[in-house]
This record gives structure tokens, sequence and C-alpha cells, in this order.
């Protein structure tokens, strides 16, 4: 699929404009299809599939399996399971395969999909009283009855004006004991000297609870080879071996042997290949890099990614170059490489992730915020469920800062280990979603939904982001069936929806 090119005429009316063609959008897309909808997504990216075509490939599942279900399961999945000859979904797959599943269920759903098309503000959506119009694209305007944002920035709803939120909470906003800043849980680690090197900042010195608008860690999620054919690592433009002085002394203290200590407990993928992830204290994450992010320009978020890339490629490049290491360390990580075979047209080379994982960009405040006390509470039921999850809460570092003369500080996880803390199995109600009554009412939000960061931590996940972008499908549906608002959404006829293909709205355990 390629970049649309300006024409004169406007484009023709479409039932829904969905805005990400993102796992949650093209879902969403799927369900209004089923329902005789036409749909057009914009892309701000040249790609579809979202970061699971873009190098997020190692998919993490709920503790609950049966909680994965849906379209989500049997079609993407379940389609990458197709593309193996498994009878099964497969969750652990290549980029390549990924894309052509989505491509695949983008061509079924019908829907018209216009790249690079960025949203920039209020003056790319026109608003007429409680409802989205029209969004602005380089065919004209593209008028339709729903909006889907489905995008990981939330560029959508917010240029509409609808209300929503950045980075952390204070403590009392929602009496969430891990929300904000939380200095007594981080991690800690010592024999660092100077323990101010790149990518360390300055010790915020705020009180414990207290907010701040940081979001935690973006990263490449990156693929490497093991093939003969594999590329060798590039040395990035503005290389600097300095910037990696920390992560030389943690490896070092932790005496790791080379490249392949770092990568192969992530798995190996189909193809002899491999998921990079954070993986060490100090890794493929660039804490503080991120925090710009969500409510920043494109132009700003352009900078912001090649930041990343830089740090990503340059490490790389460092561990299997850089005299300060080991030979053997070296020669180790000279047996990876990047794979020829995806990421071939990336903006960032060939071979290496064209999506940036942004993990938590702006939040909705919807009709319903979804909170710590969602998440641990056992038999919590919701009798407006559109989905049930139970996963970890995940937050990796918002920031590393110096403590005395020899420790750094990694401040933002949510158990000061390496372990996520467990929640219970619980029900995500349809009112994330959506505004409050009194908000624009032809808009869902099914990936930037309504949560605290602590909230968001747990179903920030892609398998959760297909499953509420069927059930953002299904209210779209309903909407412009009965002409009502998206906040008077009858439940019971949402629920039989999601059920129709697969969907599962409570399991044992929340009855």
């Amino acid at each position: 699929m390629t970049a649309a090119t300006t024409r004169d005429a406007a484009p023709a009316p479409a039932d829904v404009v969905i805005y990400g063609a993102t796992l949650a959008g093209i879902m969403a897309a799927l369900r209004l299809r089923l329902r005789g909808l036409r749909s057009v997504i914009l892309e701000p990216t040249g790609h579809v599939g979202g970061i699971v075509a873009g190098g997020l490939v190692k998919t993490d599942t709920p503790n609950v399996p049966e909680a994965l279900a849906g379209l989500t399961r049997s079609r993407f999945f379940g389609g990458i399971g197709a593309a193996y000859g498994l009878a099964e979904p497969c969750y652990r797959f290549e980029p390549k395969v990924a894309a052509r599943v989505a491509a695949d269920l983008l061509a079924e759903a019908g829907a018209t999909v216009l790249t690079h098309h960025r949203l920039h503000g209020p003056a790319d959506v026109e608003v007429a009283g409680r409802r989205i119009r029209a969004v602005r694209t380089a065919l004209g305007w593209q008028r339709a009855r729903f909006f889907v944002d489905a995008s990981y920035e939330g560029d959508l709803m917010a240029a509409a004006g609808v209300p929503y939120t950045v980075g952390r909470e204070p403590r009392a906003r929602y009496d969430e004991p891990l929300a904000g800043f939380q200095p007594v849980i981080a991690f800690r680690r010592h024999g660092f000297r100077p323990n101010t090197a790149y990518p360390v900042g300055v010790d915020p010195k705020l009180p414990p609870g207290e907010g701040d608008e940081k979001t935690q860690a973006y990263n490449f999620r990156g693929v490497l080879s093991v093939n003969p054919d594999r590329l060798p690592f590039p040395k990035p433009d503005g290389y600097d071996p300095v910037r990696y002085a920390a992560l030389g002394q943690l490896l070092r203290q932790r005496g790791v042997a080379g490249l392949s200590s770092i990568v192969t407990e992530t798995a190996l993928l189909p193809g002899g290949k491999y998921q990079t992830n954070q993986a060490l204290f100090i890794g493929f994450d660039l804490p503080g890099a991120s925090w710009d992010y969500p409510d920043g320009s494109w132009a700003r978020r352009d900078e912001i990614i090649a930041e990343q890339v830089a740090w990503h490629q340059g490490m790389l490049y460092w561990l299997a170059n850089d005299p300060s290491l080991p030979e053997t360390f070296r020669a180790d990580t000279r047996t990876f490489g990047l794979p020829p075979d995806e990421f071939v047209d990336s903006p960032h080379g060939q071979g290496f992730p064209h999506a940036l994982y942004v993990r938590e960009g702006r939040r909705l405040r919807g009709a319903y915020v979804l909170t710590q006390h969602d998440l641990r509470k056992p038999g919590n039921t919701k009798p407006t469920a559109v989905c049930c999850w139970k996963y970890g809460m995940d937050s990796h570092i918002v920031q590393y800062y110096p403590e005395g003369d020899d420790t750094i500080v990694g401040e933002g996880t949510l158990s000061g280990t390496e372990h996520n803390p467990p929640v219970d199995l619980y029900q995500i109600p349809a009112e994330v979603l959506f505004p409050a009554r009194g908000g624009v009412e032809n808009i869902a939000v099914p990936l930037c939904f309504s949560a605290s960061h602590v909230g968001y931590s747990s179903p920030r996940m892609e398998p959760t982001y297909g499953m509420l972008g069927e059930a953002a499908g299904e209210l779209a549906a309903q909407a412009i069936a009965t002409g009502r608002s998206v906040q008077d959404y009858d439940h019971a006829a949402l629920a039989e929806a999601i059920r129709a293909h697969g969907g599962v709205l409570t399991l044992p355990g929340l009855e």
C-alpha cells in the first residue's frame, strides 16, 4: 500500500474513519465490514500493522489464555499461525508474516487505506457541536459518521478536543499506591563511576507519589538474524562510543559474555531470528527520550525517533566492534546481524524496524477510568464488559538518575524487581473507549483508552488493543444504526455482537 497523491476532488464520504492501521484499527475495520459498513483508514506512517508488523513479534499473551479471544485471536494471530502451516494461533513470528496478514485482513475488510497521512492538530479536524464531521487528508476533507482513533499517539482525539492525560498521575488522584514518582521501589545498581554518563539524567527531587508528565521508556523491538545472509550492524551517523560507557561498566559487572547472552532468552523465532527488548538494566530502552513524544509535533517526534535509532544502532555496532570489549564478546556479537528479508523499505535502513515501540502515549479521560483498583481485586466484574484480561503491571523504567557517588537509580517500574506486580483476572468496560457524557459523541478510542498510568500498565498489550478495536468497531456500527451518541449505546446488543465472532466477556472466577 502506497501513499496517496493529492487530487482536486474530495473523497467520497465513508461510514467510519479510522486513524491508525494498527492491530486495533484493523480489527475495528474487520468488524465494520461484517456489519456492512465502509471504512477509510488514515495511517500516519508508510506501513500497516502497527508495531506487530514493525518489530514486536514476541507477543505478550494473558496469564489466562482464554482471555485472548474474538477475531483478534482467530483471524490475526490465527492467520499468522496458518501462514506457518499451524492449526493454532501463533504468538512468535516474523515481522514480514505479520505485515502480510495485516494487509490481507485490511483487504478483506474492504478498507481504503491511505498511508503517510498525519494529523497535526485541531486545524485538521472539523468538529460541529459534539460531533466530528471530517478530517483533513491529502485528498481533501474525509467525511464520516463515526471516527475511531486507533493510533499510538491519540492525535485524532486530541485534535477533536477530547480530554486526555499524559504521564503519571499523583498517588492521591485515584488513591493508587503505585502511582506517581516511586523512588522507594526503584532499581538501584551500584559500582558505576562516573554515574552520570548518558543516558543518566538528573535527580527529579520529587516527593514520593508526586505526579509528572513523564512516560515509560520506548525502544525499537529489533529482529536479529543468525543466517549466513545477515547484514552487519551499520555504524550510524554521529556514532559516539562514549555514550555506551555505563553499559560497558554493567557488562563487566555482570560478566556478560556476548550478545547471545542478552537476546537468546527472547527465544528463537522462525527463520533463525531473535527478538530484542530492553534486556539489561541499561539496554535498548532509552528512558527520558520519550517524554516529549505524546504531545510533541511530528517534527519533534521525528527527532525523538532519530535519537532512538541512533541509540539502538549505535549499541549494536558498539557491541560488535568496540575495542574495550573482549574479542570473544565482539566475535559472539558478530554471529548476529540484521535480517535482509525484514523491513526491506524501512526509513532507518534495510533490516532495521520501521516502527518505534510507543509503549504509552496519550490516554483518554473517558466515561470510566481504569485504575490500579480494577487490576487487583478478585472477582472485580463490570456490568458493561467488552473483554477480559490478566497480565502483570508492566511499566518500563521512566528515568535514570544518580544517587551518591556510584549508584544509578532506574525509577518507574512498579515492583523494583525484574518481575511485574501480579494482577487478578479482570474485565474491561466499554466506558473506557469513549468520552464522558457531554463530550464528543461519535468517537471510540481503543488504543489510547481511558486509564491511569498504573491502570494502563497491564492491558497495554497488542492483543488487548485488538479486542478493544473490535469493540470500537461494534460501537461505531451500533451508533450509526441507531443514530444515537456512543454514550447511549446498548450494552446487551454490543455484547451479543462481540460474542457473535468469538469474543469472551466473562471467564470462571468473574461470575
